[in-house]
């Protein structure tokens, strides 16, 4: 992902495509308001070459807080997308992509539902967490708690 153009710094917001050989480089950059994501690169079946897959980016919106994901030809970045998917919901731009393997990325609907309900729940009960049982707010200890911890010495 490429920031501003010049002596400006900026989030990341178009793509750059760099040949470490020739020094030679492409750019494609959104309407100002849009915002890319970390690109990664996905190989075209029977095309072996270096760059004849596609980048895929998501895309924020921030003038209307929707995201998109964005494909594009990595031999011909400058051109643009080639494909623009609106996701439905907004996906602020990050610094990082991910990378999963197959069998670590393949979960089931079901598999899927259960994490999203552990993750709200976990979120709903995040305050929690840190309560304090009593007045030994350091220690986090009741009174009923003491002879269990410190029975030895008491």
């Amino acid at each position: 992902a490429a920031g501003a153009m010049g002596e400006g710094v900026a989030p990341p917001q178009g793509i750059t495509k760099f040949d470490l050989d020739t020094g030679a480089r492409e750019s494609w950059f959104p309407e100002s308001y849009e915002f890319c994501g970390e690109p990664m690169y996905a190989e075209r079946r029977g095309d072996d070459s270096e760059d004849g897959g596609y980048i895929l980016s998501t895309l924020f919106n921030g003038k209307d807080e929707s995201s998109e994901l964005v494909v594009l030809k990595a031999n011909d970045v400058a051109s643009g997308p080639i494909a623009r998917v609106p996701i439905g919901i907004a996906v602020p731009h990050g610094f990082h992509g991910c990378f999963a393997s197959t069998d670590d990325a393949n979960w089931t609907y079901e598999q899927i539902e259960r994490r999203a309900k552990l993750a709200d729940k976990m979120e709903t009960r995040g305050s929690m967490w840190n309560e304090v049982k009593s007045d030994f707010s350091g220690l986090g200890l009741r009174f009923d708690d003491m002879e269990e911890y410190f029975g030895d010495l008491m």
